[in-house]
């Protein structure tokens, strides 16, 4: 549950986290899918979110789990209206965040017997450790399908008195090595192996471990890179592809709480749909998603992205 503050207006609490993925994805793929939810979700929001979610229409709750743990409440500080990223060249969040705990952590066995009814899996890190490693390696070694992965919050800290910052993950090759695809905003990328070398290279080194083959760089304002490897013409030696696509302006800006959560569930689908056979129209579609979202106002307001 979030609550937005900018300047002096505050907004009411509402939904946030993982529903902004979750809302989308099941309105992007309505007539098409069935989602399923793998979640810890507190009893005393409960019946809130399940109420709500149960109105979008192919949702299975059957694997959200209730649990005596609160649920989760973020506090969100902007500097300005529409702020995202600070133009920099070690580009960071322009915003400050505090919380409460996170719900538990999905365990493997929460998931595992569903895998084998499943075409894809998109895990999202919205509070960092949503899932453990063992159980994410567990899912990627029982699991054929396509995984994509939101890299969100592993970098996010979250220190006793419920303030969060970024900061390097010393286990960060375990994690970025098991999805097939690898999201994350360019300020995730810039803290996550805590090195001190370019984007390029760091995303080198991703694209370098594991599965993964294509990684998606969310920039805000400036829009959003792809990075692949490919082979040099001529050769058999692989390297790096980088292609950038500029942001689309939104129709009515609202709000930019949740886009790169709604680019998360449109990037997966799409790629999921087309057996990631076309990374660049799934990056496409995710962008335009992405956008539509920011004339929203919050995760209520997600099911008029098939209207629009």
């Amino acid at each position: 549950m979030d609550y937005i503050h900018r300047g002096e207006k505050t907004t009411s609490k509402q939904f946030g986290g993982i529903l902004y993925s979750l809302v989308s994805l099941a309105v992007i793929s309505k007539g098409k899918a069935a989602v399923y939810p793998v979640m810890n979700l507190g009893e005393d929001e409960y019946d809130n979110v399940t109420g709500f979610l149960k109105t979008i229409g192919n949702i299975d709750l059957s694997y959200i789990n209730k649990t005596s743990h609160k649920t989760r409440v973020v506090n969100l500080f902007y500097k300005d209206k529409d702020s995202v990223l600070n133009v920099s060249t070690k580009k960071t969040y322009d915003r400050e965040e505090n919380s409460t705990e996170p719900t538990l952590p999905v365990e493997y066995e929460q998931i595992k017997k569903l895998l084998p009814e499943l075409d894809g899996i998109l895990i999202n890190l919205v509070s960092g450790v949503d899932v453990t490693l063992s159980s994410l390696q567990n899912i990627r070694n029982n699991f054929e399908g396509y995984i994509h992965m939101d890299l969100h919050n592993l970098v996010m800290q979250t220190f006793p008195d419920g303030t969060r910052k970024q900061m390097p993950v010393k286990d960060w090759q375990s994690w970025v090595s098991q999805p097939d695809s690898l999201q994350m905003n360019e300020s995730e990328l810039n803290v996550l192996t805590g090195d001190n070398v370019t984007e390029y290279q760091t995303a080198e080194k991703i694209l370098n471990s594991g599965k993964v083959s294509s990684l998606v760089v969310t920039r805000g304002r400036s829009g959003v890179s792809l990075f692949c490897m490919h082979k040099k013409p001529g050769t058999e030696n692989m390297e790096l592809d980088k292609s950038d696509v500029p942001r689309i302006d939104s129709p009515q800006f609202i709000d930019s709480t949740g886009c790169g959560d709604v680019f998360a569930s449109s990037y997966f689908f799409k790629n999921a749909e087309q057996k990631q056979s076309d990374m660049r129209s799934a990056l496409k579609y995710a962008n335009e998603m992405a956008s539509l979202n920011a004339s929203l106002n919050g995760v209520e307001d997600l099911p008029k992205l098939n209207e629009i």
